[in-house]
């Protein structure tokens, strides 16, 4: 079973997952990647252009893909709010609400409802994942450390 990293755009989801491939070896399969190859687009150009119901459908669509990869670790894009949609475990990162609309607004301000994406995703998540970490006052590498720890108390006993 995969074990899926989520948290809203922001988070430093792909940061911390460059970080588990490259400093801890493991296998990484992230969504912004997938969503340039597959559309020659990055994630802002696609929010810019489409807005969030079309990450939305093809963060679907890569979830649906990815779900029986065991032993990998996949970033999300962090739009899905849905625990059963993640066949996993799930690492929650937490941003803190004015850091998450401050990075949306850096694409545009024409995004609204933002309070309500955040509480949607936050109220689910803070809940239902099986390890939720705050992003505050932490460095992408100690929130790598926090998840090779869970990884490997997880996944490897």
């Amino acid at each position: 079973m995969p074990l899926y990293i989520i948290g809203l755009p922001g988070s430093g989801k792909s940061a911390v997952g460059k970080i588990l491939k490259e400093d801890f070896g493991y296998d990484i399969i992230d969504f912004d990647e997938i969503l340039n190859l597959e559309t020659g687009k990055r994630f802002n150009a696609i929010l810019l252009s489409n807005g969030f119901v079309t990450l939305e459908n093809l963060e679907r669509k890569f979830l649906k893909r990815f779900k029986r990869f065991d032993e990998k670790i996949i970033v999300t894009l962090g739009l899905i709010a849905e625990k059963d949609r993640y066949k996993g475990k799930v690492v929650y990162i937490k941003v803190p609400k004015e850091k998450f609309i401050r990075r949306i607004k850096m694409v545009s301000d024409k995004f609204q409802n933002l309070d309500d994406l955040y509480e949607k995703f936050h109220f689910t998540f803070s809940k239902d994942a099986d390890l939720v970490i705050s992003s505050e006052n932490k460095t992408k590498f100690d929130i790598a450390k926090i998840i090779d720890d869970f990884y490997r108390k997880s996944f490897r006993k």
